[in-house]
């Protein structure tokens, strides 16, 4: 009796530990992935108009951060200012096994206001 107690109790710690670990890994992609989506948010709003960072309309990149791989992907869509939406992936994760989206955003940059 006392031997069934203990290991349900023993179950339940290490399924804590268990989830312990993978919110751990979530949270430091997340992490990653807002650092490199500010970053090149922060290029294009930089970047003028005339910068060769505009020529292409869609661009992709690819990090390794930490054993992890990451990529940033970014479509520009023209008009009276450029719409640009930039989004970081997680490559292959150990957890997931497979690519998944961490984080998008969207800005517009205009020549006028």
């Amino acid at each position: 009796m006392t031997a069934g107690i203990l290991m349900c109790g023993l179950v339940a710690v290490a399924s804590v530990f268990s989830f312990a670990i993978r919110a751990n890994a979530t949270n430091r992609q997340m992490a990653v992935g807002t650092t490199l989506l500010y970053d090149k948010v922060e290029a294009f709003r930089s970047a003028s108009l005339e910068d060769p960072i505009w020529l292409s309309a869609n661009g992709a990149e690819h990090f390794v951060v930490d054993g992890q791989r990451y990529s940033r992907e970014w479509v520009i869509e023209s008009g009276v200012g450029k719409t640009v939406t930039v989004i970081v992936y997680s490559e292959h994760t150990a957890l997931t096994r497979r690519r998944s989206e961490l984080i998008r955003a969207t800005t517009i940059v205009s020549p006028t206001f």
